[in-house]
């Protein structure tokens, strides 16, 4: 017979009332009191306590109720006689003996049922008499001798190199019966049983308090994305900008078509990966309540029901597929439906810029352009990069200006470009050609004029203050309205039907016009794009709990599905 004994007393003194206190929409010892029930291993649970409100609350359960001596409910009462008693009560009470006394503090609310029954099962295999929870605390220490504070290491050197270090948590105590009997819980043969940092948490003050509270809303979040030298890396890179941002909750990368490069990419930054060969494998490897995050454009309905009905949240960036209607959320802050329901949300306020663009400040407005870049995105299918060269290759003032040239590893005409750079008129200009860039935003800096693609690249040169002349690539990209309707940005058409003349004259109209150019400087949306991320997890997770909330439902007592 296994015991687990629940210590709640009704006196606290760093959180007056805490038994009963509602943490993350429970009184805190029901954590405790659903741990010991949901045990695989645990028969009989009791909840020794001197206070009426806990008793009336603890009822609703499974468990018996031992009601505490007056004399073992003061402060200076360890927790061995108050667990000796409640054993020898049940013995005497019930005519029952016990051979395992599992000891479950209620303030240790982050304990899992799993961590819990494999300790138990530890605790058997080893033979042990007792087992106590610890937890890795290794640091570097210092401890007070004569008023004097004396290193408690030999030598420094970095945390890893230390001898490891074990803190008890508190969070329980397993003893043979026959130990309690010499009056102890902790004696004998002892084992120790390492528990997670995110469980060891033992609430003893409001720091604790907030600390559980916000581990307790910790999201288990796969993000399904694509990424290779055809499709590129923006869907990686949006993912990994929010899922730094998210660091600290459990992620888990699923890569789809993803290349060699882009897969260490996601592992160099510390997160879990996993291969898969469909969209449907996604449910292999998902737990209920979890966050599923497709960033592979458009999904299949099918795949997203499916994930739905296993209570997954999914939410999909630029998703124009069928699969965009079954979805919670979607976001997509390029390409925009006349016909979107309310759970889409558009426009540039939705963009997930990478890191490396806050790392830096926007451009100044200059009077005079001084540096301009032309960049078409990772394969620049249509060699838009050759069409603007050779638009503007007459302008005379080009002499005095820099040129900056980006081309992806997929531009196929990288051996033409050098060599008409090398024999037209820009061999005598200052003009730099660069391939494969891994941080755009330093590429950026103090450029005052851009010649881009419809695409992500439009929300980049903005965040960096930059105006803009852009062509569509596709007809996809003629869809990103905030680009054809923007005063920031000049929109010329798809690239069929945009001239080398419109191209040619709409330069020269922003290098000789400053007002025009400084008009659109000054409508750049810079600030709301810059905190597009930071908005886009506010709603994610706000959305998240709400629907959360309403899919768990109420708290179920002993009479519903408690019961053992």
């Amino acid at each position: 017979m296994n015991i687990c004994v629940i210590p709640a007393r009704g006196g606290s003194k760093g959180i007056k009332r805490k038994n009963l206190r509602f943490l993350s929409g429970k009184p805190l010892i029901q954590y405790s009191i659903e741990n010991s029930l949901n045990s695989k291993y645990i028969d009989r649970v009791i909840v020794t306590t001197d206070d009426e409100a806990i008793k009336d609350f603890v009822s609703r359960f499974d468990v018996l109720i031992r009601e505490r001596p007056k004399e073992l409910a003061e402060d200076n009462v360890t927790l061995d006689p108050v667990i000796i008693d409640a054993i020898n009560w049940y013995e005497d009470q019930y005519n029952e003996l016990s051979d395992t006394v599992i000891t479950i503090q209620p303030t240790s609310p982050l304990l899992t049922v799993k961590t819990l029954d494999d300790a138990i099962e530890y605790f058997v295999n080893k033979n042990f008499e007792s087992l106590i929870s610890v937890v890795d605390d290794t640091h570097l220490r210092w401890r007070i001798m004569n008023d004097s504070f004396v290193p408690e290491y030999h030598k420094r050197v970095n945390r890893q190199w230390l001898p490891k270090t074990l803190k008890e948590t508190g969070t329980f105590v397993i003893s043979k019966r026959n130990l309690l009997k010499g009056g102890k819980r902790i004696g004998g043969r002892v084992g120790i049983y390492e528990v997670p940092v995110y469980e060891s948490i033992d609430i003893d003050s409001p720091f604790d308090w907030f600390l559980s509270s916000s581990l307790m809303r910790r999201i288990k979040i796969n993000f399904v994305v694509t990424g290779n030298n055809v499709l590129g890396t923006g869907h990686v890179y949006r993912a990994l900008t929010l899922a730094d941002l998210w660091l600290g909750n459990d992620i888990n990368f699923l890569l789809y078509k993803v290349s060699t490069e882009v897969e260490s990419l996601i592992r160099n930054r510390g997160y879990k990966v996993q291969h898969i060969e469909s969209l449907n494998e996604v449910l292999n490897f998902i737990e209920k309540y979890s966050i599923v995050i497709n960033d592979v454009l458009d999904t299949p309905r099918d795949y997203v029901q499916n994930l739905k009905k296993r209570n997954i949240y999914v939410v999909n960036f630029e998703d124009l597929g069928d699969g965009s209607y079954e979805a919670n959320l979607v976001f997509n802050a390029l390409y925009e439906r006349v016909d979107s329901p309310s759970n889409h949300k558009y426009g540039y306020k939705y963009e997930c810029l990478n890191e490396m663009f806050f790392l830096e400040q926007p451009n100044d407005f200059n009077d005079d352009i001084k540096n301009i870049i032309i960049t078409f995105g990772g394969s620049d299918p249509a060699n838009l990069t050759m069409k603007t060269l050779k638009s503007i290759e007459n302008i005379p003032l080009l002499d005095e200006i820099n040129t900056k040239i980006v081309v992806g590893v997929a531009y196929k005409w990288y051996d033409e470009l050098i060599n008409y750079l090398s024999d037209s008129k820009w061999k005598n200009r200052s003009i730099q050609v660069m391939k494969n860039v891994t941080n755009m935003a330093k590429i950026m800096r103090k450029t005052d004029l851009a010649i881009t693609s419809n695409g992500r690249t439009i929300y980049e040169l903005i965040s960096m203050g930059i105006p803009i002349i852009s062509i569509a690539q596709n007809d996809r990209e003629t869809m990103h309205l905030f680009a054809r309707y923007s005063d920031s940005v000049k929109y010329l058409g798809i690239h069929c039907t945009v001239t080398e003349q419109d191209i040619r004259e709409n330069v020269e109209s922003l290098i000789f016009d400053k007002s025009k150019r400084e008009k659109m400087y000054n409508s750049l949306p810079i600030e709301e794009i810059r905190k597009g991320s930071e908005r886009v997890l506010r709603i994610i997770e706000s959305e998240y709990w709400n629907w959360r909330e309403e899919n768990e439902g109420n708290i179920h007592w002993k009479e519903e599905n408690n019961s053992k």
